[in-house]
């Protein structure tokens, strides 16, 4: 197998196991911060442990020291996934298609269609099926976010929420972002009225960025196949 399809094979997993951190602006101006900060976390996790899918897109906010840059991806529970992932190579800012399915990961970087990558390739990386485990993966980071204060109540994409600062411990990150080796200040926006996750961002230690990723379409009811 090539260097090339093992780099994309990180670089899918390190994404979807993103899906633990991220964040962004809001609507319109913040309220008043009046509210417990820590039940807001713990609500946040209970109800993200409950999903059965989930939507999200990830951005970063400049020059992140991780490959992956950008994203538009649904995901099942139990790790399949299909979406857009934007990751950087030499420098340069590549478009692919992924397919996450069973045992398998299908890759399209636009140089000669689909290229399936047996999965287990990287399980000692990341295993997809973490992300919604409550376990393991978004609920389990909600429940270990340390010192939370309340930071506001805003909007964001017309949901009103409830805006924590945070810090998100390494040891929880490190299993689900790959190179992470630090705890990263952070900020959760949790919907007000299901306590769904709806944004988080994570800032890198020493002015390195930001990724930012903004979740949507809880539980829908995603089909996803092996591309032809």
């Amino acid at each position: 197998m090539s260097r090339r399809i093992l780099v994309l094979v990180s670089v899918l997993l390190a994404l979807v196991s993103t899906g633990a951190c991220s964040g962004g602006g809001s609507d319109e101006p913040a309220a008043k911060a009046d509210f417990d900060a820590a039940q807001t976390l713990r609500q946040s996790a209970q109800a993200m442990a409950k999903l059965k899918s989930v939507a999200f897109t990830v951005e970063s906010e400049g020059k992140t020291p991780v490959i992956v840059k950008g994203g538009d991806l649904k995901l099942l529970r139990e790790g399949d996934a299909e979406g857009t992932l934007t990751v950087e190579q030499q420098g340069q800012n590549v478009e692919m298609k992924v397919v996450a399915v069973g045992e398998s990961i299908y890759l399209d970087a636009g140089t000669g269609g689909w290229r399936k990558v047996p999965k287990a390739l990287a399980a000692s990386m990341y295993d997809p099926s973490a992300v919604l485990d409550p376990q393991r993966g978004i609920a389990k980071l909600l429940e270990s976010a340390a010192a939370p204060e309340p930071q506001a109540v805003e909007k964001v994409d017309g949901k009103e929420t409830y805006r924590v600062g945070t810090r998100l411990p390494k040891d929880r990150i490190a299993g689900l972002i790959p190179g992470i080796n630090a705890d990263l200040e952070g900020q959760v926006w949790v919907n007000k009225a299901d306590h769904r996750l709806v944004k988080v961002r994570g800032a890198f230690p020493e002015d390195q960025g930001a990724v930012v990723i903004s979740f949507t379409e809880f539980d829908a009811p995603y089909e996803i196949s092996a591309p032809r």
